[in-house]
């Protein structure tokens, strides 16, 4: 994708992203609404597109789909619409907990990028979490799936 169409396909998964606040006003995630006591925080917000045979976009999911939870929560909720591409496509869906970015990170570049590294420890954790050693290119540090071996905390950006 260019970088005019990456912008227009994820720019409002990036605002997301970087104003959890604003995810949360816009889904009615909000003390009141939630099934558990105290203010809900968004844990992860997942953006799927789907991709033909020949690995190309032919489709960004309107919806976005978002984890929240808190230290009182036994586990995490959701809300929003799943992804779901055709019979005849492959989703692919970034899965990213809310960050603060650094000073020198330039968007849309560095966002493109970040999905992308995104989507490599994903491949990694579905490796690891079948017990194997992931292909050299994927033995890289970051967050992946959002149920994978590794820290919450080190990867919360």
């Amino acid at each position: 994708m260019s970088l005019n169409e990456f912008d227009e396909a994820f720019r409002e998964y990036y605002h997301a992203l970087i104003n959890p606040e604003r995810t949360k006003d816009e889904y009615g995630i909000t003390e009141g609404t939630v099934e558990f006591p105290g203010e809900p925080e968004v844990v992860l917000i997942m953006k799927g597109f789907c991709i033909n045979d020949d690995n190309e976009v032919v489709s960004i999911l309107p919806d976005m789909y978002v984890y929240y939870s808190n230290e009182h929560a036994e586990k995490n909720y959701t809300t929003g619409t799943p992804a779901s591409c055709s019979d005849d496509t492959t989703q692919i869906t970034p899965m990213l907990p809310p960050f603060k970015l650094p000073d020198d990170f330039v968007y849309p570049e560095d966002f493109r990028g970040f999905m992308i590294h995104n989507l490599m420890c994903q491949i990694r954790d579905i490796y690891w979490n079948m017990g194997e050693d992931p292909p050299a290119a994927y033995e890289i540090d970051g967050f992946g799936k959002g149920t994978g071996n590794f820290d919450y905390e080190e990867y919360n950006y």
